[in-house]
């Protein structure tokens, strides 16, 4: 039901070395037959209604000369325009009518502002009326922002909905008051296999969103309300990305990946991350590690990091993976036969080649820790943050991710202008170094520079 490759980065290593790192690439794709079932989808929208909500972010809109109060703050009353709030009920009324969605398909709405409420609990799609209903009622709330009562609610309705497809999408444009509880919630999101799409637009917390998706083996987007450029995700083109990521959710043929990691004695397994089709950190804390969801017909890619204590030479099985998963298409249970992870430790230097599809994957993952650094010393030493950036710049370029170069260019622009990274460009260039990464053997087998190897490599 589901094929296995498991490589390292490299065959044989060095004996009687210091501590040395073994990246091992598992790739999991659904065979044929599962590829083509169907599963039952629980999707459930979280929606912020907090009052910041209401702000109008398309078209022209004229003031009244009134003012009101909401949520302690005074605003400018006006008319025309579309709100986020809009632009949010619009898209998910576009995707009850897109013809995407069928009788196996279930969505829930709930929504979170300083209190948070199911407005729509598990609801067949083919019950247009009554979710549409239930849209609409989403302009009817208002508030400050607490997140992790929403939460709470979102894991609620989907923990007991065994062998389907399950996802929770939050679209949120605020700081949330409750930080700490959504970063605890996380964790149970995770272990019942629940992954998190997350979109944000405006002043909202990108680490806590990135937390999530991390953590869930979710996905993130950066939402603007400017011209769609790079990674970033247009809030004219709100409709379309709802719409992508329900229909990506249907493609989950392979659920409740569960992987079983038994190590000899000198090795430890110190990281355990997806690399494509989204990067992803997940946290080793206990056994089963919680790796998600396959997608039909497509790769699913991991990264597992070994650090490897002096050896003899010999050859050595340093590594046992085992792995459970969910067929709910066919309401079956499957489970992948102890794989082992095999190292050659060799007299002498080695010089054999670095897996040149193991290391665009380590590039790939290894873009997104540049881009943190740099966003985080952009304000005290702009010039090693645009170092930071052209060196992420130039591994996105010679592995092909064009969307996610010309955001970093963009974000080099700006800083060799004003000295700075502003508030969204940090936004799209962190959120966007989570988002899609390219398939590495799709792309020509070249052998990588030395010195990009030992960096990866940590050499």
């Amino acid at each position: 039901m589901l094929n296995v490759t498991l490589v390292p980065n490299r065959e044989f290593l060095t004996a009687q070395a210091a501590t040395q790192k073994v990246f091992a690439m598992l790739k999991l794709r659904p065979n044929l037959e599962v590829s083509q079932t169907r599963p039952a989808t629980n999707f459930v929208f979280l929606i912020d209604t907090s009052g910041s909500m209401y702000e109008v972010v398309l078209g022209k809109s004229i003031a009244t000369g009134k003012v009101y109060e909401m949520d302690g703050q005074t605003y400018q009353q006006v008319t025309g325009g579309k709100s986020k709030i809009d632009v949010v009920t619009e898209s998910l009324i576009a995707l009850i009518n897109s013809n995407k969605l069928g009788q196996n398909d279930r969505i829930a709405i709930i929504q979170f502002d300083d209190q948070a409420s199911t407005v729509l609990g598990l609801t067949s799609a083919t019950e247009k009326v009554k979710i549409e209903k239930a849209i609409e009622s989403l302009k009817s709330f208002s508030g400050g922002t607490q997140m992790g009562k929403g939460m709470k609610e979102a894991f609620k309705l989907l923990s007991n909905e065994a062998m389907s497809s399950r996802r929770v999408l939050i679209f949120t444009d605020g700081m949330t008051f409750d930080e700490e509880v959504c970063r605890e919630l996380a964790a149970d999101f995770a272990n019942g296999n629940l992954p998190i799409t997350a979109l944000g637009i405006g002043q909202y917390a990108e680490d806590l969103l990135i937390h999530l998706g991390d953590t869930t083996g979710g996905r993130l987007f950066h939402v603007t309300t400017e011209e769609e450029n790079g990674v970033a995700v247009s809030i004219g083109d709100l409709p379309n990305k709802i719409i992508q990521e329900f229909t990506q959710a249907q493609q989950d043929v392979i659920t409740n990946l569960s992987l079983y990691v038994k190590t000899v004695q000198g090795v430890e397994l110190t990281r355990i991350a997806r690399a494509y089709p989204e990067p992803a950190e997940f946290a080793l804390t206990e056994e089963p590690y919680h790796i998600g969801n396959a997608a039909a017909n497509d790769e699913t890619v991991f990264i597992l990091e070994f650090s490897i204590t002096n050896r003899p030479a010999a050859k050595v099985r340093i590594a046992q993976l085992g792995l459970t998963y969910d067929v709910p298409g066919k309401n079956q249970r499957g489970e992948l036969p102890p794989q082992n992870l095999i190292i050659q430790f060799v007299a002498g230097e080695v010089n054999t080649p670095f897996n040149s599809e193991v290391a665009g994957y380590l590039q790939q993952l290894s873009t997104v820790g540049l881009i943190k650094q740099a966003t985080q010393l952009a304000q005290s030493n702009p010039e090693k943050a645009e170092q930071l950036l052209e060196a992420a710049r130039r591994m996105t370029l010679r592995i092909g991710n064009e969307a996610m170069t010309e955001t970093i260019i963009n974000a080099q622009d700006e800083l060799r202008k004003t000295r700075k990274i502003s508030d969204s460009t940090r936004k799209t260039i962190k959120m966007g170094a989570q988002g899609k990464t390219i398939r590495m053997n799709d792309q020509p087998d070249e052998q990588l520079p030395e010195e990009v190897i030992r960096r990866i490599a940590g050499t």
